[in-house]
């Protein structure tokens, strides 16, 4: 299970190029076009943002206060929220959010939308405002995501880009888009298109030398390689995006980074290496990381701990990650866990064991979010208990099942026992 970086056409290339492609005279003159596009559109932003500081911070504070609603009608009738200062920061406070509470971020990234679609262009300049707008629309196609609901993230993705189009294309929106555009990609299992669109974005990077959005994206196409099958690309990958990355500015996406490297490190079978790698960051995920994050953590260790044999310490950290999905109401999470918990009492061939986790399955997560689908999986699984033929063969399929339904949600359970 490995971790979004906080936003995330392979060849056989080395490092030194890896993620990108070398440019032709012609595209280079395009970048640099577009970095001045940029530079121009950032110095004009930079101007009306102090200019609206003070007064943008207050009904931030105002809107926060109220129900999502209220925040709507405000926005909607009260000129004074009509600011491009507001945008930003309501994309800022949704960031933060994006690992704890998925419906706040969806919340606050329509209301950005709502504020960017009433920004005056008379006071901004038409291309500064459709900017802003193709940047909303981008965080809330991410937000939409998030939330799994794929559909409305690919239409807010498709306005973004209408946005970016009549706003002149300048270099970091763009980027910005299509890094969000791939993590989308990745959601819907369509992992060599992310990665091909991560290497525009590794390029219009490399290219305005922003060493750290570099190593971000890298990072990035790192995880949809991994997704896609290549572990071994994708650990080289993200040790090279770790390379370039500020700790400081961002320190939640190097938790994520490490992540997934032991991710991928275990899914080569290099468990061991995975472990002490693991272990080596564990504070690195206390300082900067949040409560999901160390959750995950221990549905890591858990999975590593049991491949070892390890079985005890694997049953305490597997049932530690269970118990924090169930209470936040983290379904497939917690439906995947258990199911990593069942083997370890397969493996110790504790059929009890695997019978009362299963009896407590499937009435935990008929009410949280696994559609119907998914029920009939861990009926199966219930039902493979009861007669004490659950293997860790049968366990494994239901668990890649599981996965590829969260990606659409219309897969038909076809898994025998």
């Amino acid at each position: 299970m490995p971790l979004d970086a906080p936003d995330m056409i392979s060849g056989e290339e080395g490092l030194a190029g890896e993620g990108a492609s070398d440019m032709g005279e012609h595209r280079r003159s395009e970048y640099d076009a577009a970095f001045e596009r940029a530079a121009a559109r950032a110095s004009q932003r930079l101007v009306v943002i102090l200019q609206e500081q003070k007064e943008v911070e207050t009904s931030l504070a105002e809107l926060l206060r109220e129900p999502p609603s209220r925040r709507t009608e405000l926005v909607r009738t009260e000129e004074r929220f009509h600011r491009l200062k507001l945008c930003e920061l309501l994309e800022a406070r949704a960031r933060e959010l994006w690992s704890e509470d998925p419906s706040e971020v969806a919340a606050l990234t329509e209301l950005a939308v709502q504020v960017a679609e009433r920004l005056n262009p008379a006071r901004y300049g038409e291309r500064l405002v459709q900017d802003v707008r193709a940047v909303a629309w981008a965080h809330l196609g991410n937000a939409y995501r998030i939330a799994s609901d794929l559909r409305r993230a690919e239409e807010a993705l498709r306005r973004s880009l209408e946005h970016h189009l009549r706003a002149g294309e300048d270099a970091s929106t763009e980027a910005e888009i299509l890094s969000f555009l791939a993590s989308l990609r990745n959601s819907q299992g369509r992992f060599e298109e992310a990665a091909r669109l991560l290497d525009r974005v590794i390029e219009v990077y490399r290219t305005g030398k922003e060493r750290h959005q570099e190593g971000r994206a890298m990072i990035q196409k790192g995880l949809a390689l991994g997704y896609g099958g290549q572990h071994g690309k994708a650990i080289r990958l993200i040790r090279s995006g770790l390379s370039r990355i500020d700790l400081h500015r961002e320190p939640r996406l190097a938790v994520a980074a490490w992540h997934n490297l032991v991710v991928y490190l275990t899914e080569s079978g290099r468990h061991r290496e995975a472990l002490e790698t693991l272990e080596k960051h564990h504070q690195l995920y206390l300082e900067h990381g949040d409560q999901m994050h160390l959750v995950r953590f221990s549905w890591l260790k858990g999975m590593i701990t049991r491949d070892l044999g390890r079985l005890e310490e694997a049953e305490a950290a597997l049932r530690e990650a269970r118990d924090a999905f169930i209470a936040r109401d983290i379904g497939f999470d917690a439906a995947l866990v258990s199911l990593d918990l069942a083997m370890v009492y397969a493996l110790r061939g504790d059929h009890g064991q695997v019978k009362r986790l299963a009896a407590e399955m499937v009435p935990i997560f008929e009410s949280r979010d696994v559609h119907q689908e998914a029920i009939a999986a861990l009926l199966i699984f219930k039902q493979a208990a009861e007669a004490e033929r659950v293997s860790v063969d049968l366990l494994g399929r239901i668990a890649a099942w599981l996965q590829r339904s969260r990606r659409d949600p219309d897969a038909r359970f076809e898994v025998e026992n």
